[in-house]
């Protein structure tokens, strides 16, 4: 364990991650920016502090920063010549045939000159060996999400038969990352938790403790499935397995993509992302579908979504939820019916509790919590305890279990 997060620390600094991002928000980068993603052609529109991707109600921030996609044998060194106002190139997620990295520009007020230079390096000349470029986006919420909340009772603990799992673990052996905002470990319910691995991707600390005036849902997330069984708060669905706590505040595409790529590095076997942005990037859909392809050494690692909780269909390409290769949880009340908030499509593949349930909060005292965010929370604690049960048991094996505990099997 001690050399395993030793290689990962060097991999941080080797990979120059011990940064703050320095946001540009509202300079005066260019009045559109042209990329492409999934094959299609994007364009931000530039507004008053901020972009809008034409067409769409999404919105936008930039920075001085390029994601851009190669193959293997693209070298830092390589990218460095794909234009002189590279400045920094930073490793962010290594697949199994192509990999990414994050290009800081000298001057953030070429960002469009520049984007549009690689990418008419990748149409004209193969082995510059770049397979996509977009800008490095913040995605901004359009709209505040709606969330039923209900008196506290702990109705999936026994609509799940979750005792009955709990005879035989509580999720000993098994890594359980969490990308989310802070988590906050001195709450007496999560004192016991001692982090196999721990990063702020916004700060580049090796920690995930909240920040007391934007961080809440992280540890909301932490006590569902982490929570210590004693004789006070709440019991969590698998407290002895391992947490990998991630702190990623914001939808930046390189901090979600370092994510995914530490999440990796330190072992997970399942990656827990109670949230979704408002909209899909090429990147993270390639970051998801690799992890799930060939992670935990071929088996799969589950990375469970949360469905949304805005009532409506997931469209192909609107959100992480519509990733196939993902989990993606939506839910229900306690009488199994599909609750109104709940985003829903083809690509939910688990429905599960999502009315108001007691958890720990960021305070050091106790909150509700509610939704699709709480549905994935408990699909990460269950995957947990069959993951301990049956370590080589595949992803492909896993969703059908999952399916099996989730459905009801009471016939209410």
């Amino acid at each position: 364990m001690r050399c395993h997060l030793s290689g990962i620390r060097c991999w941080i600094v080797c990979s120059g991650l011990f940064f703050t991002s320095a946001l540009f928000a509202g300079v005066n980068v260019a009045e559109s920016i042209i990329f492409d993603n999934f094959s299609n052609q994007v364009i931000l529109v530039k507004r008053a502090s901020d972009y809008q991707v034409k067409g769409t109600k999404h919105t936008v921030e930039l920075s001085n920063r390029l994601i851009v996609e190669t193959n293997t044998n693209v070298t830092k060194e390589d990218i460095y010549h794909y234009h002189p106002q590279v400045n920094k190139v930073t490793e962010l997620f290594k697949g199994s045939s192509t990999h990414y990295y994050s290009l800081t520009l000298k001057d953030p007020g070429k960002l469009g000159q520049v984007l549009n230079a690689i990418r008419i390096l990748q149409q004209q000349n193969e082995k510059s060996g770049i397979k996509l470029v977009q800008p490095d986006i913040l995605q901004l919420k359009t709209s505040a999400e709606k969330i039923a909340l209900t008196k506290y009772v702990p109705p999936y603990i026994r609509l799940l038969d979750i005792p009955l799992l709990w005879s035989k673990t509580k999720g000993k052996g098994v890594k359980v990352a969490i990308i989310d905002d802070g988590i906050n470990l001195t709450h007496p319910d999560l004192q016991h938790i001692m982090p196999s691995f721990s990063y702020d991707v916004e700060t580049g600390e090796l920690s995930s403790s909240p920040h007391p005036k934007t961080d809440g849902h992280g540890t909301k997330v932490a006590g569902i499935i982490f929570a210590a069984h004693n004789r006070f708060g709440i019991n969590g669905i698998a407290p002895e397995a391992d947490l990998i706590a991630l702190r990623q505040p914001d939808t930046w595409t390189s901090n979600t993509l370092l994510s995914f790529q530490l999440a990796k590095l330190a072992g997970a076997s399942i990656i827990n992302c109670s949230w979704h942005s408002e909209w899909l990037l090429q990147p993270i859909a390639d970051a998801v579908n690799e992890l799930a392809q060939y992670g935990r050494d071929g088996k799969g690692i589950a990375v469970v979504f949360a469905a949304g909780n805005q009532g409506l269909e997931i469209k192909s390409g609107g959100s992480e939820a519509a990733i196939d290769s993902a989990i993606v949880v939506g839910a229900i009340g306690a009488n199994f019916k599909p609750l109104g908030f709940s985003n829903y499509g083809q690509s939910v593949d688990l429905l599960t509790y999502g009315s108001g349930v007691k958890t720990t909060a960021v305070s050091g005292e106790y909150g509700v919590f509610a939704g699709t965010s709480l549905a994935a929370a408990i699909v990460s604690g269950l995957s947990a305890l069959v993951l301990s049960q049956h370590p080589e048991m595949t992803l492909k094996k896993l969703s059908q279990e999952l399916e099996r505990l989730t459905k009801n099997k009471k016939g209410l």
